[in-house]
């Protein structure tokens, strides 16, 4: 697996989860860092240009590509909380 860097944001986001959660979401990123654009980029609000997908219907995941060819993991947020 390539680099997968996480902010400061993330790191106890990713903490938090059951150990299913945090497994497929590792699972999803090594699959992310072979190909960065699988996912939408957001439009608008916090997390504009950011790529974000859902897990599990709970989280939701966003990130950036970075230019190194691994990712830049910025936030891993609820699904009820919806960033503005």
């Amino acid at each position: 697996m390539k680099d997968a860097t996480w902010t400061n944001q993330a790191i106890p986001a990713l903490t938090s989860l059951n150990r299913r959660d945090r497994q497929g979401l590792l699972d999803r990123i090594e699959v992310l860092t072979e190909v960065p654009a699988m996912y939408p980029a957001r439009q608008r609000g916090r997390f504009a240009n950011l790529r974000y997908f859902v897990l599990n219907k709970r989280w939701v995941m966003y990130y950036r590509p970075n230019e190194t060819g691994g990712l830049l993991i910025f936030a891993i947020v609820s699904a009820r909380a919806r960033p503005r």
